[in-house]
């Protein structure tokens, strides 16, 4: 007699996960934020004299700068899990 209930021995395999892709548009994002941030730090701090900048020592612009390192790194970070 067969049982409706039992299983031939061989249960299917739940999904395997997705393997991590790397995006390299959030690469690019990431290095464009890193690059931009750090001009702006060093415009802020009064070190990079590029023409004549509203920017150019005011502290503003080197808490933005930093701000833009960091999640531009934290983007990079991520995007290359």
């Amino acid at each position: 007699m067969s049982d409706a209930s039992t299983t031939s021995g061989s249960e299917p395999k739940p999904p395997s996960p997705r393997p991590p892709t790397r995006s390299p548009l959030r690469l690019v994002l990431a290095a464009a934020m890193v690059l931009a941030g750090a001009i702006w730090m060093l415009q802020g701090l009064g070190v990079l004299r590029a023409g004549d900048s509203f920017m150019i020592g005011d502290p503003t612009w080197t808490v933005i700068g930093g701000a833009f390192v960091i999640v531009g790194g934290i983007t990079a970070f991520r995007a290359r899990r």
